[in-house]
C-alpha cells in the first residue's frame, strides 16, 4: 500500500520513469518539469483575482490589486502554455502520456482539469475586469468563448473518465482528492455562466444560464461519487502523508463552487429563464428559484466548511513535516471557492456580519497567496521543490 499511495500522492512523474530525459539533453531537461500540475498555480492566482473583484467591502485599491493579480495570472498562464508546448514539441509522445496513462504511478492525467479551470477563470476575469472598460465586441467574444469552453470540457470529462475507468485499476487506499480534478472545469461552469450573463442580452443569457445549471448538476453528481470514495479511504486507511496533506483542501472546492453557482444563478434567474417560461412570465418563477437557490446554498455551505475544518486540522497536525511542493496551491484555490460561496451568502441574506467575515477571508486568502508564491519560488530557486 505504501508504495502506490506515495506515488499517487506525489505531484509529478514517478522516479525512474523510462521516459525521463538524460541530463545531457539540456533542451528537454529544461522543460521536463512543466506538466499539467503547474496549472494549479494559475487556478489559484485566477481565483484570487475573482475574489478581489467580488469581495463586498472594498477599500481603495482592491479592484486595482485584482487587476494586477489578473495580469500576473495571464502572464503565468501564457508562460506555462509556452513551456508545456515546448515539452510536447520536443517529445511528442508525451502529449498522449500526459492525458492517457495506464500506470498508477503517473498521476499527471488527473491534472489536465487544472488547465480547464485556469481557462474558466481567465474568461471569468475577462468578463469582470474587461467588459466594463471595453465595447460590445468583448461581450460577444465572451459568449463565443463560453460555448467553445463548454464543448471542450464536456468532451474532455467524458473521454478522460472513460479512459480512467477502462485502462486503470485503482485501489481505494490510493485515492486522493486529485481524482476530483477532471470534473472541476464543469464545477466552474455554473459560476462562470452567472458572471458572463450579467453583460449578455437576454437571448444569449438564457441558454448560458440553462447550461450553467445543467453543468453544475453533472459536476456535483460526479463529485458525490468521489466524496463517497474519499470518505471510505479516510475511514479505512491513514490520512495522506504530512507533506501531501494540503491536497486535502481540494475536497473543499466542489461544494464551495457549487454553492457559489447555485446562489448566483438563482439571483440571475430573472435574466436567465426563457420568456415565456412554462407558458408564463418568468418573473414569478425567478423569485421562487432565487429562494430555493439560497436555501440550497445554505444547506451545502456548512458541508464545504466541514471539509475545510477537517483539512485544516490534518495540516496543522503534520505542519512540522510540511515541505514546499505544488500541493501548496491547494491552500488557495479551494478556499477561494469557500470565500466566494460566503460572499454569495452575504449578498443573499444582506448580512453585514457575513460581509465583514468575507473581508477577513479575502485578506487571509491574499496573504496566503503571497506566502505560497514566495515559498514555492524560493524552493525552485534553491532546487528544493518537493
Amino acid at each position: 500500500m505504501g508504495e502506490s499511495k506515495a506515488s499517487l500522492d506525489s505531484n509529478g512523474p514517478a522516479p525512474g520513469n523510462n521516459d525521463s530525459p538524460k541530463r545531457s539533453d539540456y533542451g528537454f531537461h529544461s522543460f521536463q518539469d512543466f506538466t499539467w500540475h503547474q496549472f494549479t498555480g494559475t487556478m489559484s492566482t485566477g481565483s484570487l483575482a475573482v475574489v478581489l473583484f467580488q469581495t463586498p467591502y472594498k477599500f481603495p485599491g482592491v479592484v486595482t490589486a485584482g487587476k494586477v493579480i489578473f495580469v500576473v495570472d495571464l502572464i503565468f498562464f501564457a508562460l506555462l502554455c509556452i513551456c508545456i508546448s515546448l515539452r510536447f514539441f520536443i517529445r511528442p509522445k508525451l502529449i498522449v502520456k500526459s492525458v492517457y496513462d495506464s500506470h498508477q504511478s503517473h498521476d499527471e492525467p488527473f491534472y489536465l482539469g487544472a488547465f480547464g479551470v485556469s481557462l474558466a477563470l481567465v474568461l471569468e476575469n475577462i468578463s469582470q475586469y474587461g467588459v466594463p472598460a471595453c465595447g460590445p465586441w468583448l461581450v460577444r467574444t465572451c459568449e463565443v468563448l463560453f460555448w467553445i469552453y463548454f464543448a471542450c470540457i464536456l468532451v474532455a470529462a467524458v473521454l478522460q473518465y472513460q479512459t480512467l475507468f477502462v485502462t486503470r485499476n485503482f485501489n481505494i487506499d490510493s485515492m486522493t482528492p486529485s481524482w476530483l480534478l477532471p470534473i472541476y472545469p464543469l464545477l466552474l461552469t455554473g459560476s462562470l455562466a452567472s458572471v458572463l450573463i450579467q453583460h449578455q442580452p437576454h437571448e444569449s443569457a438564457s441558454p448560458m444560464w440553462i447550461c450553467g445549471v445543467a453543468s453544475q448538476g453533472l459536476g456535483w453528481m460526479v463529485t458525490i461519487l468521489m466524496y463517497a470514495m474519499w470518505a471510505i479511504r479516510l475511514l479505512t486507511e491513514e490520512i495522506p502523508a504530512p507533506a501531501m496533506r494540503p491536497s486535502m483542501f481540494v475536497a473543499v472546492g466542489p461544494t464551495a463552487y457549487t454553492v457559489t453557482a447555485i446562489v448566483s444563478l438563482g439571483a440571475s434567474a430573472s435574466k436567465g429563464l426563457p420568456d415565456p417560461f412554462l407558458g408564463e412570465s418568468p418573473k414569478a418563477a425567478a423569485a421562487t428559484i432565487h429562494v430555493v437557490a439560497v436555501v440550497a446554498g445554505t444547506f451545502l455551505w456548512l458541508f464545504a466548511f466541514w471539509f475545510f475544518a477537517l483539512s485544516t486540522v490534518a495540516v496543522v497536525l503534520g505542519s512540522r513535516k510540511l515541505t514546499p511542493n505544488y500541493t501548496w496551491w491547494s491552500f488557495i484555490f479551494p478556499n477561494a471557492g469557500l470565500t466566494l460561496a460566503t460572499i454569495q451568502m452575504g449578498k443573499a441574506y444582506d448580512s453585514s456580519a457575513i460581509n465583514y467575515l468575507c473581508s477577513v477571508m479575502t485578506a487571509a486568502l491574499f496573504l496566503g497567496w503571497l506566502f505560497v508564491s514566495a515559498s514555492l519560488l524560493n524552493a525552485v530557486r534553491k532546487g528544493r521543490l518537493g
